[in-house]
């Protein structure tokens, strides 16, 4: 059996793409390198999604009572080998835990322990997180590194400074309360690096796995983007920096693929007309990137099996 961890945070096109994966595994309509050999025992969570992929309807947020474990089990065409794939569809909170709480659910630590590939979601309809030095300039002028002038430290307000018996201080009320730090709203690389460094510390031991950053939503690139014929790689290095570099930086423990995905074709509910006038609902799907297929998002999920060829 292998174990894929499908990661990534709210709204990043996790359960899109294991309803169009669904799909293309059971409809037999394009070419892709794998195919459905049995029924799992995830079906009835697998129809849900898949009916929703195929009525062109956004997908709902997983929800605890519906998130779990979805099995695949598939045939590769090339070796004929059998294979289990053990995929999660999971809320996108449960992996922002490690950097949100320093802590992280029990199931999904285990299936990080043992997982043999990850397929690391981040959605291209999303705004760059990067906010640089030289912009924190632009909006504060460049008296704010003014040494010259140090600040006097505040004076204490009895009525919004209030301290525990303890003597240590609690968050403020009123409108700086409101202001205060939430560990939720921190860029998505924030904690998509986190989650990955989970993987290798301890107790775990360091050892080099497959992920393949899948940048969903990439159907909006070419309006999003300057320039014409930008390849995944780019994107991911130009948008996504801090998540690239620390990869990069870490090439002896992730072996790196980039691929862009448009699971469902466009975005809903604008394109939603358009989407349902393709006779062919599998060809909805468009992926770039290492050689795959046009329609083909088994592509990553093959390359990271172990008797891939």
């Amino acid at each position: 059996m292998t174990s894929l961890l499908v990661v990534g945070m709210p709204n990043s096109g996790k359960s899109t793409f294991i309803a169009a994966l669904r799909h293309l595994l059971v409809a037999d309509e394009v070419a892709i390198d794998l195919c459905s050999i049995e029924l799992s025992e995830s079906e009835g969570h697998l129809n849900r999604l898949e009916n929703r992929w195929l009525d062109c309807e956004e997908m709902e947020r997983t929800k605890p009572a519906t998130e779990g474990w979805v099995e695949l089990k598939v045939q590769d065409k090339r070796t004929y080998a059998h294979l289990t794939l053990r995929i999660p569809d999971l809320r996108g909170e449960a992996f922002e835990q490690p950097a949100c709480i320093g802590q992280c659910d029990a199931d999904l630590f285990d299936a990080l322990a043992d997982a043999d590939g990850i397929l690391l979601f981040t959605n291209a309809d999303r705004e760059d997180d990067a906010l640089l030095i030289d912009d924190l300039l632009d909006l504060l002028g460049p008296d704010i590194l003014d040494a010259n002038e140090p600040e006097s430290p505040p004076e204490e307000d009895s009525e919004t400074i209030n301290t525990l018996s303890n003597g240590s201080e609690v968050a403020p009320a009123g409108e700086d309360a409101e202001n205060a730090f939430k560990p939720e709203e921190m860029p998505e690389e924030v904690k998509l690096v986190e989650f990955l460094q989970v993987a290798n510390r301890r107790p775990l031991s360091s050892r080099r796995r497959k992920i393949a950053i899948i940048i969903s939503a990439w159907d909006v690139v070419g309006t999003n983007v300057k320039g014409d014929g930008i390849t995944a790689e780019l994107w991911f290095a130009t948008r996504r920096p801090m998540l690239s570099q620390f990869i990069e930086a870490n090439s002896d423990l992730w072996d790196t693929r980039v691929y862009g995905v448009s699971a469902q074709g466009g975005r809903l509910p604008e394109d939603k007309s358009a989407l349902e006038k393709v006779r062919v609902p599998s060809k909805r799907i468009r992926i770039v990137g290492h050689g795959a297929a046009e329609h083909d998002l088994s592509a990553p999920l093959r390359w990271m099996l172990p008797l891939a060829d």
